[in-house]
């Protein structure tokens, strides 16, 4: 058993007796999908479909296979594949055949993954062999020479490079009747036991691996369907990685319900659009990003989409006006998310919210999940004043996985007490809906003046030429530090430094907001997860370029 770092016995019955918790495994949920909804499909890529009968079976099998193959109960796999069917089969899998299971994003190169690999001891990786750019199967065989327990490589692919075995081999296993099933009820996960390890975006180096057990999954997930309202009669599109985050999270929350799942393996506004129209996708998960160049860089007129209800996107900043025009031109609610990978979302907005509560903050926290705002002292503000944001819950990781120095750092004691630091800069107001204003170590200060980067950047992104901002502080001997916009446009436009200030005055932004410097770039540096903004690299690429220039 991976025991969970931080959770106690004390802290699990609480969950359980207030409800947030039950003793029904991640397994068990599949199995009683497959016995009640054998026929109703349950998850879809571009080239595959599978019931949910035939994805229990299919699960049964790579199950099976895994552990035939010498992987040992508690060990741990890696999966670096584009998000697929192949994703969900293989989580459902190792939660049957107790493997815990860990998912880098496609992003991930040498470096990270060589840490991943060496710190869970991974006996086997999932991967593909290589794509235009990339060649993923070399890499993990340069890196497995550090890993002496790594000694099964899969490749998805149809081609196969020699040295690697074909996932094919794990998904037509044959089975072995009843003695398989006992097999798999006897090694299957409970709920309490760590079984998925997701990773951090590694903002100050190697990522951190933070874990999650079939409960807190669970627990997640309900909050989802909560505040969307959603039932096992709705499609959900993921076209948010399943690499952690927002994909996982919508997947706990479908397989609940029993509801059908249709994924996106590579996005483009136009495939996401499609993938819409063709499944009469109902909910949407996806990050901002992709929302907004769904917005800017297709024609969403060309696509039937009266099937969407609601799209759920978080993970960073989202401007409200854009909201509210995506609602306009996609006929839907936008619900929106903050959180962590260690918080899963603390807290959402919800579908029956006022339009300004659900598109101006992030709702109220999560089902099961607590949240305090405090100064530099530890001490509780009042409501409205801007302080750390604080959050606890059963819908919250239960730490670092082998790391309880590092768990103890971020919760500040183990068990029921801990509050996890997650150093966002947030605010509560009268109606108890949280607001998020920026990151702590991302406040700008000029002149003795807080910046916070997200206000601009919301404003920013909300300029129909530009399609992502950064905002981030520059060193100056005389105010200390000096705001500087980072942004990439649509293509063919043109964005001046004058253009800007005219824009953020007319929308009332106080003038010592203003950013003292524009750079327009062809794309902003993102983290190894490849959904955030790299703020560290860019800032000193900003500088060194100042520097040459004679300019700081």
């Amino acid at each position: 058993m991976v025991k969970p770092t931080r959770l106690t016995q004390e802290l699990i019955d609480d969950y359980i007796a207030r409800g947030y918790w039950d003793t029904i495994s991640i397994a068990d949920t599949l199995k009683r999908n497959a016995r009640q909804y054998p026929h109703r499909e349950a998850i879809v890529d571009s080239k595959t479909r599978f019931t949910w009968s035939e994805l229990k079976q299919i699960a049964d099998r790579v199950a099976t296979g895994l552990l035939e193959m010498g992987i040992k109960r508690d060990q741990a796999i890696v999966v670096q594949v584009p998000s697929s069917t192949t994703t969900l089969v293989l989580l459902m899998a190792c939660h049957q055949a107790g493997i815990v299971t860990c998912f880098p994003p496609m992003t991930f190169r040498h470096r990270e993954m060589r840490y991943v690999l060496k710190t869970l001891r991974a006996a086997g990786v999932v991967t593909v062999w290589k794509d235009k750019r990339f060649d993923f199967f070399t890499m993990i065989k340069e890196i497995a020479s550090d890993v002496p327990q790594l000694n099964l490589v899969w490749v998805v692919d149809d081609n196969i490079p020699q040295g690697a075995l074909p996932f094919t081999l794990l998904r037509e296993k044959t089975l072995g009747g009843e003695d398989c099933r006992e097999r798999l009820q006897k090694y299957a996960f409970d709920p309490f036991e760590v079984s998925v390890i997701v990773l951090s975006s590694g903002t100050t180096g190697v990522p951190k691996l933070i874990e999650h057990t079939g409960a807190s999954l669970k627990a997640a997930g309900w909050g989802v369907v909560e505040r969307a309202k959603l039932t096992k009669e709705d499609v959900f599109g993921i076209i948010a990685p399943l690499s952690g985050g927002p994909g996982l999270q919508t997947w706990w929350a479908a397989l609940q319900l029993g509801a059908k799942v249709c994924l996106l393996e590579h996005f483009t506004p136009e495939e996401a659009l499609e993938l819409i129209e063709r499944e009469r996708v109902t909910f949407l998960s996806a990050v901002p990003t992709q929302l907004i160049r769904m917005l800017k860089e297709a024609n969403v007129k060309q696509y039937e989409l009266s099937s969407l209800k609601v799209i759920r996107t978080g993970a960073a900043a989202l401007d409200a006006s854009l909201a509210k025009e995506a609602e306009a031109r996609l006929n839907c609610k936008v619900v929106i998310a903050g959180g962590s990978q260690e918080t899963h979302s603390f807290a959402q907005s919800g579908v029956d919210d006022p339009q300004d509560k659900r598109l101006q903050t992030v709702g109220k926290p999560f089902p099961g999940n607590e949240i305090k705002i405090v100064n530099d002292q530890k001490e509780e503000v009042p409501v409205g004043r801007v302080g750390e944001l604080l959050v606890r819950g059963a819908a919250t990781s239960s730490g670092y996985y082998e790391n309880p120095i590092a768990t103890l750092s971020a919760w500040g004691e183990f068990g029921g007490g801990g509050w996890f630091r997650t150093g966002d800069l947030a605010k509560v107001d009268e109606e108890g809906y949280l607001i998020l204003v920026g990151r702590k170590k991302g406040m700008i200060l000029r002149g003795g003046q807080n910046i916070y980067p997200r206000e601009i950047e919301d404003l920013l992104v909300s300029h129909p030429k530009v399609k992502q901002a950064a905002v981030v502080g520059i060193p100056d001997s005389i105010m200390g530090e000096r705001a500087c916009a980072c942004v990439t446009v649509v293509a063919g436009q043109e964005f001046a430094f004058e253009e800007m200030t005219s824009f953020l005055r007319q929308n009332g932004l106080a003038i010592h907001k203003l950013p003292e410097r524009l750079e327009v770039l062809q794309e902003l540096p993102s983290l190894a997860d490849g959904q955030k903004v790299d703020r560290l690299l860019l800032t000193q690429k900003i500088v060194k370029k100042l520097k040459t220039a004679g300019k700081v």
